[in-house]
C-alpha cells in the first residue's frame, strides 16, 4: 500500500493530497497520514524555502485545482491533525483535508485557531461537538505530536513523503508514477 504523509503548511503536500485522493477516488490503494512538520505552538513567518517551494509547485497545483497563494505566517499545525483524526472516525479525512488546504492556501486561513477549525470542520461535515472536545483535548495534540515524532524517527522528515514496500520517496509523484506504484502495490490486484 502507498501511504503519504503530507502537512497542511506544505504547497507540494497539497498537489500530492489531491493526486492521492484521485488515485483513491479511482480504486487505487492509499492511506494518507497527516504529521506536523515543525511541531510547537507558534506561529512562524514564512520561510524561503517555502516561497520556493510555492514558486515550484503553483502550476502543478492549479491543474489540480487548486488556488495556492502566498500565505502570511506558517502556523502550527497540530490541532488540524487533532480534527483530521475525528474526520478518519467518520469516514470524511478526504474532505477535511480538502477543506483544511484551501482554507490556508486559498482563503488564508489560521490553523492553529480553534475557531478557525471548527468552522472548517462544519463545512467538511464533521460533527460540532466531537471537534471541539478534540480541539479541547490536550492529550490528542500531544499524541499528534508523539505521532510526528515517531514518523520522524523512521525517517520521514519533510513531506510530501510516500512509503511504499519500507521504501520512503518522494512524495510529489506525477498522476501517472503514482499509478504505476499502485500497480506494482500486491494489495490492489
Amino acid at each position: 500500500m502507498i501511504i503519504l504523509f503530507h502537512d497542511y503548511t506544505s504547497p507540494a503536500s497539497a498537489v500530492a493530497v489531491a493526486r492521492v485522493h484521485r488515485l483513491v477516488a479511482e480504486g487505487g490503494s492509499a492511506e494518507i497520514r497527516g504529521t506536523e512538520v515543525v511541531g510547537i505552538d507558534a506561529v512562524l513567518p514564512v520561510t524561503l524555502d517555502m516561497l520556493a517551494e510555492l514558486d515550484a509547485v503553483t502550476e502543478q497545483a492549479a491543474t489540480e485545482g487548486l488556488t495556492l497563494r502566498r500565505p502570511a505566517v506558517l502556523p502550527p499545525t497540530g490541532l488540524a491533525h487533532v480534527v483530521e483524526d475525528v474526520a478518519v472516525t467518520h469516514g470524511r479525512d478526504s474532505t477535511w483535508r480538502e477543506h483544511c488546504y484551501r482554507g490556508y492556501w486559498t482563503d488564508g486561513a489560521d490553523l492553529s485557531e480553534a475557531a478557525t477549525l471548527r468552522r472548517l470542520a462544519e463545512r467538511a461535515g464533521l460533527p460540532a461537538d466531537q471537534v471541539a472536545a478534540a480541539l479541547e483535548d490536550r492529550v490528542a495534540l500531544l499524541a499528534v505530536r508523539h505521532r510526528s515524532a515517531g514518523y520522524r524517527r523512521e525517517g520521514i522528515g519533510g513531506v510530501p513523503t510516500i512509503l511504499y514496500d519500507r521504501t520512503l520517496v518522494p512524495g510529489l509523484l506525477s498522476d501517472a508514477d503514482l499509478r504505476t506504484l499502485a500497480a506494482l502495490d500486491p494489495d490492489s490486484r
